[in-house]
């Protein structure tokens, strides 16, 4: 009795391991790992995405940020227009994904707590720090101190923040589809194909003209009153997104999740960013934007450089041990 047991116990075993090997063997003839690409497949990839990306964003967000931009309620075909704009990256990310055969099989759309603290803890301490920098700017320049606004009513200031603090998870929503796109498919490419510094730079380019429908609707972080508006903006831009895409594509690397940089993404733009307007004089401000701008950007630099200089020292000795294949 009990050799029958155990002879069917093993039977089952073998059963399921055959499962499980023929299930892997369908799982490979369906989709492809990303190593498996050539140089000439990635390129091609990375236009489909391009295509597909910027024809969403520059067909919906010049009416999705114009409409942000003025003093009205968002109707629900503005909110639609938004949404598709800010998940342009995600799309394309997907749709090439799937019309290359690739999948999500890298792992990389979940959280990876153990061993990667350190990547998690700076994906809020460095957003922070950046915030702390803009503020500190933004007083040399405008020669402006920070004082709570709404005379001085502190509870109405604490109520303000966690206004925006509540806003973080809305924005993590949103964020998903830009670091979908970006640090989840674009920086990766980029670096098979240019390196790890030519994807910081062409990637960070990218990203800034992405932003072009905001950039001129509403004058997205230099305003309107910019010289040499928009084209300064749109530079400005370019390289904000270069040392802020340095920082977190190295949140990504380090936690091989894609996750930390939607955290420290979500931490900049409704806290840190907000924080600066929140206290700040409004007199001191007004017609300042082009001025905050450039604060924001010098700290960007500041913060940006130092991870790109750790991503050449601790992962450049690493790159491209499995080289892209070659097409006969």
């Amino acid at each position: 009795m009990t050799t029958d047991r155990l002879e069917s116990t093993d039977m089952a075993a073998s059963i399921s391991r055959d499962i499980s090997i023929y299930r892997e063997k369908l799982q490979k003839k369906k989709y492809r790992t990303a190593d498996s690409f050539s140089k000439k497949e990635i390129l091609i990839e990375i236009g489909v995405f391009l295509l597909i990306t910027f024809g969403l964003m520059l067909t919906f967000g010049w009416k999705a940020y114009s409409e942000a931009g003025e003093e009205t309620v968002m109707t629900g075909i503005d909110m639609l227009f938004y949404y598709l704009s800010c998940f342009s990256p995600a799309i394309g990310c997907i749709a090439t994904r799937y019309m290359f055969r690739e999948g999500f099989r890298d792992d990389i759309l979940f959280p990876k707590f153990t061993g990667h603290f350190k990547g998690y803890l700076l994906s809020v301490l460095l957003p922070i720090l950046f915030g702390i920098l803009n503020c500190i700017f933004i007083t040399i320049v405008l020669g402006a101190g920070f004082t709570v606004k709404a005379d001085s009513r502190v509870l109405e200031a604490v109520a303000a923040f966690s206004l925006y603090s509540m806003t973080t998870y809305t924005a993590a929503f949103i964020l998903i589809g830009e670091e979908l796109g970006w640090r989840a498919f674009l920086y990766d490419k980029l670096e098979k194909l240019t390196g790890l510094h030519g994807s910081i730079i062409i990637g960070g380019i990218i990203w800034g003209l992405w932003h072009i429908p905001p950039l001129i609707t509403i004058g997205l972080n230099y305003g309107k009153d910019a010289p040499g508006f928009p084209v300064t903006n749109t530079c400005l831009m370019c390289v904000f997104c270069i040392f802020g895409g340095a920082m977190l594509q190295m949140l990504r690397k380090m936690t091989d999740s894609v996750i930390a940089p939607i955290i420290a993404h979500s931490v900049i733009d409704t806290i840190c960013n907000p924080i600066a307007t929140m206290f700040l004089s409004q007199k001191i401000a007004e017609g300042k934007n082009f001025q905050m701008g450039i604060c924001m950007l010098i700290s960007s630099v500041i913060i940006g450089l130092p991870c790109w200089i750790y991503m050449a020292v601790t992962y450049g000795k690493k790159q491209a041990e499995i080289e892209p294949q070659s097409i006969d």
